[in-house]
């Protein structure tokens, strides 16, 4: 029987973002890790609420979040944990070429990996251009490739597909396969392409109605 520690922990969390209103309520689940892990479920049932408490930025009401058995909002977790939420943060005045080499130096990765990466999702044409100027697609894939530099052991991934064109979403796919392999993924997703079937899946949705 392994001992190994889980990937990610969730026990009896409740929280939210306004008091006495909690977007989860007493939520429990493990992963173990490696794989692909997808969080389903309707509008308002806490998906992007499971994001930042895994992301370390929402902290708990009641209860723990652990990642690889350090609770998620610790120093010690962000080098070995990843989070691309929804909408892009970029900064308008830099380039692609500088946001690339931004997260390439402070995830201690190579600027040429991510600058293949860059050039597998389209955005070559674009490498000296200020992000203010992308259009949103454009945007999307430099945030996601900015989010997604260097090694992990954890990444959360929160609607990566949206505004994407069907090959940059085949690279994304291809790209989550790899890490599914030796990483944990946590993937939220209305509609996660077919080529992307999940190890696991926690339903958000049946357990706020259990609740």
């Amino acid at each position: 029987m392994s001992s190994r520690t889980p990937a990610l922990c969730v026990v009896q969390v409740t929280a939210g973002w306004v008091d006495d209103v909690p977007a989860v309520r007493d939520l429990s689940f493990t992963v173990s890790g490696p794989g692909l892990t997808m969080v389903v479920g309707p509008n308002g049932s806490g998906k992007s609420t499971v994001v930042e408490l895994v992301s370390g930025y929402l902290r708990p009401w009641s209860g723990q979040v652990m990642v690889d058995g350090s609770p998620s909002h610790l120093p010690v977790v962000r080098a070995r944990r990843r989070v691309c939420r929804t909408t892009p943060a970029l900064f308008a005045l830099m380039t692609v070429r500088d946001h690339l080499v931004l997260s390439a130096r402070s995830t201690g990765t190579s600027p040429t990996r991510q600058l293949d990466r860059a050039e597998a999702l389209g955005l070559a044409p674009w490498l000296d251009e200020n992000a203010g100027t992308l259009s949103s697609g454009s945007a999307k894939k430099l945030w996601y490739l900015f989010c997604t530099a260097g090694d992990f052991s954890l990444i959360v991934l929160d609607e990566p597909f949206n505004t994407l064109d069907a090959d940059t979403v085949q690279v994304v796919v291809d790209e989550i396969t790899a890490w599914s392999l030796e990483a944990t993924v946590l993937l939220v997703a209305h509609m996660p392409p077919d080529s992307l079937p999940p190890a696991a899946v926690i339903d958000l949705g049946r357990h706020n109605s259990d609740g």
